[in-house]
């Protein structure tokens, strides 16, 4: 904070001390009253959205305000619903220092009853002091590290898909299962040294090695592009499990795993999923949603989305579609009274119950935050680079 120059006159110097007291005495007030407060729901209630809109995961993060935005544009055009939405958009890049600064501008507006977001782990981890000091719910569509949910944040954050605690399961038994991986087995799992990737690897690793298989770890940078030496040591391996964030570098594992002869089934995880960037025939690929557009309920809705929004989509976008309905509906059971506030919206959003979503299942939140139900799906990679849900 600055202050005016004043003079070297002991009246003056007292009322500016007494000033500054009173400013910083005024400071815990302005931000109660702005976590607390209730206002009158209007026209339209305002939900902050963070997202990674430009950048390196820009498709994505465009693709996940999309969705949000389409549900918003259908919900706010049917004249049943008295109260409107309005999105406020947050571009945080997937970087934890931007979205820090975008959910400091959020918790300061008043406005803003709840928050859509962010889409990584990392960016969660760096929001959630700034957004629960403020009041605000925040629900994300597809940030998945399973600490996230362990109490810190209970009552705040909550998330529509499910954990890594259950992803890693998944691939493993997949694996076991269906890719013939027998006890004895080696499957190599290579982590890309960012908190997701470990903690998903330790996860699928443990599944795996319970299950009798010789699990042999690896680590690269994310801004590795020379895996030769890893694709040596991966020739007795039966698969080899890339829980990379990167899909660019899942596509270049691969194809320097062909390039050597290596016959190992590349398995990536949910942060490889872009069918632009990660595209090898053959590979398999987890992922926390299911993909809408196959589902024969959802023609009409795909069709006006796609409309709407020309270009397709991925599976990433349709859980945003899903938490703006859940937000909807905490708001409208908030506004019975005409009023809002931050804390009513975060007890109706654990609340709400949806028995028919785009999932083509029901969607709850479970005491901690979590989905309840939550499942995995795995997903192969065609000829053609497409991907087709095969689990």
């Amino acid at each position: 904070m600055k202050y005016r120059r004043v003079g070297l006159i002991a009246g003056v110097a007292v009322l500016a001390a007494l000033a500054v007291v009173a400013a910083a005495a005024a400071r815990p007030a302005t931000h109660q009253s702005s976590s607390a407060a209730t206002k009158a729901c209007g026209k339209s209630v305002q939900l902050g959205m963070l997202a990674p809109i430009t950048g390196p995961a820009g498709s994505i993060g465009a693709d996940q305000l999309h969705w949000a935005q389409f549900y918003v544009a259908r919900w706010n055009a049917n004249k049943k619903n008295k109260v409107k939405l309005k999105i406020v958009q947050g571009d945080t890049q997937l970087d934890p220092s931007k979205a820090s600064t975008v959910a400091q501008s959020f918790a300061s507006n008043s406005s803003i009853m709840g928050v859509i977001g962010p889409a990584g782990s990392d960016e969660v981890q760096a929001v959630a002091p700034i957004l629960k000091k403020a009041g605000l719910a925040f629900a994300s569509g597809s940030a998945t590290r399973v600490s996230l949910t362990n109490g810190a944040y209970k009552g705040y954050f909550f998330r529509d898909v499910p954990n890594d605690g259950v992803q890693g399961p998944t691939d493993a038994n997949y694996m076991f299962k269906t890719l013939g991986v027998k006890s004895g087995d080696t499957v190599m799992i290579v982590d890309d040294q960012e908190s997701y990737s470990t903690g998903l690897a330790d996860i699928a690793g443990a599944a795996l090695a319970a299950k009798g298989v010789k699990v042999d770890r690896e680590s690269i940078s994310q801004t590795a592009t020379d895996f030769s030496s890893l694709v040596a040591k991966a020739g007795s391996a039966k698969v080899v499990f890339l829980p990379f964030q990167l899909a660019s570098q899942a596509q270049l594992f691969s194809q320097q795993l062909k390039a050597q002869g290596k016959s190992a089934v590349v398995f990536g995880s949910d942060g490889t999923f872009d069918a632009s960037k990660f595209s090898t025939p053959g590979a398999y690929i987890s992922f926390f949603a299911p993909d809408v557009t196959t589902l024969a309920a959802n023609s009409a809705l795909v069709a006006a989305y796609n409309k709407a929004y020309p270009g397709g989509t991925t599976p990433f976008g349709a859980p945003n579609y899903v938490l703006a309905q859940m937000y909807s509906s905490a708001i409208t059971t908030a506004c019975k009274d005409g009023k809002i506030s931050r804390a009513e919206v975060r007890k109706d959003l654990a609340k709400v119950k949806l028995k028919s979503t785009i999932f083509g299942s029901p969607v709850s939140f479970t005491a901690s935050g979590d989905v309840a139900g939550a499942k995995f799906y795995i997903f192969k990679i065609q000829s053609d680079g497409s991907y087709k849900t095969v689990g």
